[in-house]
């Protein structure tokens, strides 16, 4: 029987991510004699973010079925992200998408400390009645309610910070991508990594203290700021070869432990559950075994019903405590 979550076993059944890899896509197919098949699927995410990804394995499925594939994918090409004339670069990129060189940028530590051995990846299974309770204690008093995804993170980031046991006055900041397609104008069959990152930001004091509200909101205005505007800023600076001229790293590292910030993939959107080999959709589908203490994947559950699945790396001594506040409505 498959495990219900990412396990170590689970690196046995996709290709090895050790060493350095010039392949964009690896896939590893495993048959079991109960005549169950699990894909392990890896891709390079400069190649593709999780919006195109989605729509490859979508596609895919079809295409073995004999099935029409969908639009035509859209790639990359010199005219679709032309910088502006003259190039306006208006926000600080060299801090967000880069950053400056540093001793420790030599230093391989994804998993080579000994850290992960102290890292447990719990699931949270939030039910669709108890989904829609946390979005209406967040969005009391809001013509709009809250996203699913705004209030679930929120949540999370919450219910983190309190099993971490993180002091009043110490800041938490979480890393979301933001998808620029419809931001640009751009169509939604582009195949590419289009997404940039958002920087949610908050004192330990202000995430317990105040109600879920607040986090909420601070998740919703920092992604809204993210906007077309400032994708164009971006393609202004990227184009412009000051990060190469500087010597800027790209700020998207891998760590062992994120304490006391936060990284999440949402995985809610995207339409896995329609892949289809001719045998049906997939029984479930999740992330493989990746102990990054404060990583959160966010995936819709594959009961159906409108649950969400978190993986949610914590630290062993903190799992009680985590545990003992996930479930609780404020």
């Amino acid at each position: 029987m498959a495990p219900a979550k990412p396990t170590p076993e689970l690196l046995k059944l996709h290709p090895d991510l050790e060493g350095h890899l010039e392949e964009v896509v690896l896939i590893q197919l495993t048959r079991f004699r109960c005549g169950s098949l699990v894909v392990g699927f890896t891709s390079n995410h400069v190649a593709a973010d999780g919006h195109a990804t989605s729509n490859f394995l979508v596609a895919w499925g079809n295409a073995t079925r004999g099935l029409h594939m969908g639009p035509p994918p859209v790639h990359h090409h010199k005219d679709l992200f032309k910088p502006r004339s003259p190039p306006r670069p208006e926000h600080d990129h060299r801090n967000r998408e880069y950053h400056w060189p540093s001793p420790t940028d030599d230093v391989v530590g994804h998993h080579g400390d000994g850290a992960a051995d102290n890292i447990v990846i719990h699931k949270a299974h939030f039910t669709k009645d108890f989904i829609a309770r946390l979005r209406a204690n967040a969005s009391v008093g809001r013509g709009r309610p809250f996203s699913r995804f705004e209030t679930i993170l929120a949540h999370l980031w919450r219910t983190m910070t309190r099993a971490r046991g993180l002091n009043s006055d110490e800041t938490s900041a979480i890393r979301l991508s933001v998808d620029g397609r419809h931001r640009l104008g751009k169509p939604a069959e582009y195949f590419g990594n289009m997404v940039l990152w958002a920087f949610p930001l908050a004192t330990a004091g202000d995430l317990l203290n105040r109600p879920l509200k607040h986090a909420a909101q601070v998740i919703h205005d920092e992604v809204a700021r993210v906007d077309g505007a400032y994708f164009k800023s971006f393609i202004d600076f990227a184009t412009s070869g000051a990060a190469e001229k500087e010597g800027l790293l790209p700020s998207a590292v891998c760590k062992d432990v994120l304490c006391p910030d936060v990284e999440v993939d949402s995985w809610l959107t995207f339409p896995f559950y329609e892949l289809d080999f001719g045998t049906g959709s997939p029984s479930y589908f999740m992330p493989s075994y990746f102990p990054t203490e404060g990583m959160l994947f966010i995936v819709p559950s594959y009961i159906g019903d409108g649950s969400v699945d978190a993986f949610v790396p914590v630290f062993q001594h903190n799992l009680q405590a985590f545990k003992e506040c996930c479930y609780s409505v404020e």
